[in-house]
């Protein structure tokens, strides 16, 4: 009689356990896809990389300075620099962020998320978009 109870629970515990591993495996293939917006055309990035750099006020070669308390010029410290490559390895955007705030810029962001990342060394963030 034990050995029919066991048999009985052994088969409904398999079952549920081949049940979970199938929804595991279609939720798994309902989420591999791709996202669509995520992608940008060669147009809508460049537009995006003029925002930024309008934005976030990113000059070639310029450096940023404050004046301190006794009247000396001192250079804003950089929080990090995102560098944004297109497939060619040709720099689009090099951008120092020097708040946090500059962060939550929504073309940045909107940059970032359609963007590969590919490395950070130092305090530099290197990303390719495939353009």
């Amino acid at each position: 009689m034990n050995s029919i109870v066991l048999n009985k629970w052994n088969s409904i515990r398999t079952k549920v356990i081949l049940t979970i591993g199938v929804l595991v495996a279609i939720g798994a293939t309902a989420f591999a896809h791709e996202i669509d917006g995520a992608k940008l055309t060669k147009e809508e990035a460049r537009q995006l990389i003029d925002l930024v750099k309008e934005e976030l006020d990113v000059k070639e070669g310029t450096k940023s300075f404050l004046l301190d308390e006794d009247g000396l010029l001192e250079e804003v410290s950089t929080l990090s620099i995102i560098k944004i490559y297109d497939a060619n390895d040709e720099l689009l955007l090099e951008a120092p962020i020097t708040k946090l705030r500059q962060y939550k810029n929504k073309h940045l962001r909107r940059l970032l998320n359609a963007s590969d990342f590919l490395t950070a060394y130092g305090n530099s963030k290197y990303y390719r978009l495939d353009i």
